[in-house]
């Protein structure tokens, strides 16, 4: 089946979107976001990787970064969806933990949190609040927008340990996801300068190695590959608010090569560092 990896462009410096959505798929797509979608109204059935789930209304489902997906159904579903770049909850200390449900994959693991799920209506408090700040857009609705997810995702991270046996919330994957905090601690108080592999050794207390494997593992992402990725974050917000040029953006974004910067951009983005910024002008005059 066919495949596609879609890109989708945030406002500005707030990495979050929620919409309402009724169009029929016709292909599977990922994306390098994490999805929340509140099924509405309709039914049909979710494609998520190798797994098959009937959809009901008010059913919540969750989708990370590199799960492939598609909604099948015949046009009367309408999902309720929220997309946001997982540094948004990342960038305070320890708040990367509630997005262990987006990808601790244990063998409980459900995308699909039913209505008669215990706890399921406080997921749901939390998504009213959220669409009601959403619309209304009035002062400071950002700040609730993102705290409420923030309990929706605590929420959630309780639910998950409900769900997850009791061997398996003391197994060792877990245990190595809280011995990664202090590393992912580092790397955003100091992404904006050099790090070196070594420094995030003696941090962790591993041996490189297995640091390494261990970040992989539970974060599906390489190490220097999600400090690109807070970096890139950094240069997009840059590049849509000043009037930086591409090289003084690079460095300040924590980038010491202007051509590496440009070739990681690329690869995250689709498009170079210009081609972001003439898209992000572009969209903004035309409102």
């Amino acid at each position: 089946m066919e495949y596609v990896k879609d890109e989708m462009v945030f406002e500005r410096e707030f990495p979050y979107r929620m919409f309402l959505s009724n169009s029929r798929q016709m292909y599977l797509h990922s994306h390098d976001l994490l999805e929340i979608n509140h099924v509405k109204e309709g039914s049909g059935y979710y494609l998520i990787e190798e797994k098959e789930y009937e959809i009901y209304p008010g059913d919540i489902f969750i989708i990370n970064n590199q799960e492939r997906h598609m909604a099948v159904h015949d046009g009367s579903l309408v999902l309720e969806v929220i997309v946001f770049d997982p540094s948004l909850l990342w960038e305070q200390r320890r708040g990367y933990q509630f997005l262990e449900p987006f990808f601790n994959r244990s063998t409980s693991f459900t995308n699909c949190i039913r209505k008669d799920t215990q706890g399921y209506e406080y997921l749901m408090e939390a998504f009213s609040h959220i669409r009601l700040e959403y619309r209304g857009k009035k002062a400071g609705w950002e700040l609730f927008v993102k705290s409420w997810t923030q309990l929706f995702m605590a929420e959630l991270y309780r639910i998950y340990l409900e769900i997850q046996s009791e061997e398996e919330q003391t197994a060792g994957r877990h245990q190595i996801f809280t011995r990664l905090q202090p590393v992912v601690d580092y790397i955003h108080e100091h992404y904006l300068e050099q790090i070196e592999l070594d420094d995030l050794v003696k941090v962790a207390m591993m041996n490189k190695s297995y640091l390494c494997s261990c970040f992989k593992n539970v974060l599906h992402i390489r190490m220097f590959e999600y400090i690109d990725q807070l970096r890139i974050d950094r240069a997009c917000i840059l590049l849509s608010t000043t009037s930086h040029t591409i090289t003084e953006i690079a460095m300040m974004s924590g980038f010491n090569s202007v051509s590496y910067f440009n070739r990681v951009f690329k690869r995250g983005r689709d498009m170079s560092p210009g081609e972001y910024r003439r898209a992000v002008t572009s969209r903004e005059s035309g409102k």
